[in-house]
């Protein structure tokens, strides 16, 4: 059977440890935030020009039944 070792952890420190995953979720929360701004500004800018585009769609038509 496998011997079990025993670890003496009185002076482990687990502060540096946790401000290392502080910084990391901030990082990550700021990559997350700017991709979904992105995102959006991508979302909005297509949005606009299929507006447009269906806007000069429309007048097309109705140029040919002026005619």
């Amino acid at each position: 059977m496998g011997q079990w070792h025993s670890r003496d952890l009185t002076d482990f420190d687990i502060v540096p440890a946790v401000r290392a995953a502080h910084r990391a979720s901030e990082h990550t929360v700021k990559v997350a935030t700017s991709a979904a701004k992105e995102a959006t500004y991508v979302t909005v800018g297509l949005g606009l020009l299929t507006y447009q585009r269906a806007q000069v769609r429309r007048r097309e038509i109705e140029r040919l039944f002026r005619r």
